[in-house]
């Protein structure tokens, strides 16, 4: 029996050898494969035209890789071969043909043996999508792509898109610590199919608009990912090469050392390096013509560091520009400013960092564009976080027009139009501007958006005009020995409308300039309730954002009207009764209380006078009983008008338009006369009513103006004020208590 057993062993041996031995003796190609392209490749593809088209996967060791591009009518027109590496990898090019519509199809083999084929693979410009939430935000949430759902459409199949979605592991989002060659779950589409609606609605529109201008089909690699910061796109090894940046990143408390990074909770879009490992390590083989950048507004909240971000921006460009083997100078960036919204910083802190923008296009124009948003409605839907506008097809659009010149000889300015150098002449400031094209224009009759300054650094609202094709003159009779001057430096800038401009139509937005120049001390809300022109604009609060009432009345009807003292238009006030009201409202009401609008500028205690314009409209005198500033506790002062001595004035019924100021320094406490206030007073105000009297009267009102003209410092500080403002406060402290602890 154990001899049988051991012979029967012995066979079996013999049998296996012997199998093993067939195996290694059959053709190449008859033996199984593990061959296969990396998987950011696929049907719909599209590469860089005119780059090297590289391929690279995995194989058998040694093995004998190659791919063969085929025309639409399967005719070999370029190849590729080599071999695998020892590790199993492998990488082949060929010359890419020049773009075209005509679809292709890519045959990889190993050892002669086909593995899989790529259909529908055309070639033309290359775009990698990236930054942050406002780029990452989807076509089907867009304006327009709304739009094109009701009616039906997808996209234009001339777009092509390599979808890179969030890695996860078990349910939950990983960040890697080291780059990775493949992005799990990614795919290529065109944009004609339903998937477009997933993609960002920047980069689709972006896309389009590129195509059209170039009569060849537009890749996107769109990897943006909502809530991340700047450094979590930039590899660890740029940021450890360079001691001033790892000291930098250190001192913001981002660097994680790789021994640490299983230790420490992980953060999918704030850890540094992650998202370049997950998501843009894997496009390595790729050749972009450049890069579309929407990001910054992580980077205020967590840092606020705009002077970092320069230095982190830079970096990023640079190890880009090494990743994807460029050897032509940097990759090109197009990159938007940040979206209108309050950062947690007041009205002016997102125009800081909207600086850096600018002066990062300045410094290296011929691989940087800035696109300038401003002016474009933040439109957005109420279950959108208002950070998140919806307007997005103006946005792509803008960018591709950039693009267009930036990389492909179009003739328009590449960037928007930026401040190059102030000059103080007399009463005047003169500002000059790059990238006018053919001459800076305004989008209205009159200029806005311009401030100037004097000695005490308080901007006031400037006149403006175009002197010059590069050269606007900014003054005010307010500051007769101005300092400076600022440009739509507030977080909500829609009424700033100066413009390049190129074949005979208004072009790009200038950029904001001077929230960063540190000789200001004040700077001016250009704020629309000033200018009278429009009912409504848009505002942001802690509870929404949207189109808001700039002008409501009380016992009286509103309406624009275009006899005017400055701007398209006055306010035309037409009274119900004896007496009516008009209020300029800054506040919103949530959980009882005024909340501010965090959009605009409610402090007005740096201002010594209040300025504004009255033209009668009836047959018979109105009297003006009172202008109020309301505060947050619903007390409010009238401040002296200097024309009358008194809080009113009388404005006369002879069709002229009337001007009156109001001194701030002469406050009057619910209209009292017995004991002033001075300018301390209006540090919040959330209201300005214009009180009237008069018979069914019909009154124009315009031009507000602010004065920086300096009162007393602080308040009289009389022991009546001292105790209304102990009062007021602990009033106010004591509703914010009771309203927090019964809506628990």
């Amino acid at each position: 029996m154990a001899i049988l057993m051991k012979q029967t062993k012995r066979f079996f041996s013999l049998l296996l050898c012997a199998v093993m031995l067939a195996a290694l003796c059959l053709p190449a190609g008859a033996q199984s494969s593990t061959a296969r392209l990396y998987n950011v490749y696929g049907d719909h593809m599209l590469f860089q035209q005119n780059e090297d088209a590289v391929f690279a996967g995995v194989a058998s060791s040694g093995a004998a890789v190659s791919v063969t591009l085929l025309n639409a009518a399967g005719k070999a027109v370029n190849s590729a071969s080599g071999y695998a590496s020892k590790s199993g990898t492998f990488s082949l090019s060929f010359p890419a043909p020049a773009g075209s519509f005509e679809a292709y199809s890519v045959v990889f083999a190993e050892n002669k043996k086909e593995i899989c084929t790529l259909s529908d693979v055309v070639f033309g410009e290359l775009w990698l999508s990236f930054g942050q939430s406002n780029m990452e935000y989807p076509l089907a949430q867009t304006t327009d792509g709304r739009q094109m759902q009701t009616e039906g459409k997808t996209g234009r199949s001339g777009v092509r898109v390599l979808q890179v979605p969030h890695k996860t592991v078990n349910g939950a989002l990983y960040a890697d610590a080291l780059p990775q060659t493949e992005a799990p779950g990614c795919c290529w589409f065109s944009a004609d199919s339903a998937d477009v609606y997933g993609v960002s609605g920047v980069a689709y529109f972006f896309a389009e608009k590129l195509m059209d201008r170039l009569n060849v089909p537009v890749g996107i690699l769109n990897v943006a990912v909502g809530g991340s910061c700047i450094g979590a796109w930039i590899p660890r090894s740029a940021i450890e090469s360079d001691a001033q940046i790892l000291n930098a990143v250190k001192a913001h408390n981002a660097y994680i050392p790789l021994e640490e990074w299983d230790r420490t909770e992980r953060s999918y879009t704030g850890d540094m390096t992650n998202l370049y490992n997950s998501k843009v390590a894997p496009l390595m083989h790729f050749r972009p013509a450049g890069g579309i950048w929407y990001q910054g507004e992580s980077d205020i909240f967590l840092h606020n560091d705009p002077a970092y971000y320069a230095q982190l921006f830079n970096l990023m460009q640079d190890s880009y520009t090494s990743l994807f083997s460029r050897g032509n100078g940097r990759l090109p960036i197009v990159y938007t400013q940040l979206a209108a919204y309050n950062y947690g910083s007041g009205p002016y802190g997102e125009t800081k960092f909207n600086d850096v923008f600018t002066a990062l296009a300045a410094e290296d124009p011929a691989s940087r564009s800035e696109v300038v948003i401003h002016d474009i409605l933040p439109a957005y839907d109420a279950d959108n976080h208002p950070i998140h506008p919806n307007n997005k097809k103006p946005v792509g659009e803008r960018m591709a027009d950039c693009a267009f010149s930036l990389l492909y000889g179009g003739s328009a300015p590449a960037t928007s139009p930026y401040q190059t150098g102030i000059r103080v002449q007399g009463n005047s400031v003169y500002v000059t501007f790059a990238n006018v094209g053919d001459g800076l224009v305004s989008r209205e009759d009159e200029l806005r958006g311009f401030s100037v300054y004097g000695a005490d650094g308080v901007c006031v609202a400037a006149q403006a005009e175009i002197i010059a094709p590069d050269t606007v003159r900014v003054f005010s009779d307010a500051v007769p020995a101005p300092k400076g001057a600022a440009y739509a430096v507030n977080s909500v800038s829609l009424g700033a409308n100066l413009y390049s401009s190129f074949a005979g139509e208004r072009y790009l937005p200038a950029a904001s300039f001077g929230s960063s120049d540190p000789a200001i001390n004040k700077h001016f809300d250009d704020a629309d309730w000033l200018t009278c022109d429009t009912l409504t604009a848009w505002q942001t609060g802690s509870e929404s954002a949207g189109l808001k009432e700039t002008w409501v009345g009380g016992n009286a009807s509103l309406a624009v009207n275009s006899d005017r003292v400055q701007g398209q238009a006055s306010l035309a006030i037409n009274g119900r009764g004896s007496r009516f009201s008009a209020s300029a409202v800054f506040y919103e009401k949530a959980n009882g209380k005024r909340v501010p609008y965090n959009s605009l500028d409610t402090d007005f205690s740096a201002y010594g006078a209040l300025s504004v314009s009255f033209k009668n409209a009836g047959n018979a005198d109105i009297t003006l009983d009172a202008l109020r500033l309301y505060g947050k506790t619903g007390l409010f002062f009238c401040p002296l008008c200097r024309e009358s001595g008194r809080n009113s004035v009388t404005i006369p019924a002879d069709g002229r338009w009337h001007t009156y100021s109001f001194d701030l320094n002469e406050l009057g406490l619910c209209g009292a006369s017995f004991d002033r206030w001075s300018n301390e007073a209006l540090k919040s105000v959330t209201e300005v009513r214009l009180c009237f009297s008069g018979k069914d009267a019909a009154v124009l009102c315009d031009g507000f103006r602010f004065s920086p003209e300096n009162g007393a410092d602080g308040m009289n500080g009389s022991l009546f004020q001292r105790v209304v403002v102990f009062f007021s406060t602990l009033f106010e402290r004591l509703t914010s208590f009771f309203t927090g602890f019964f809506s628990r």
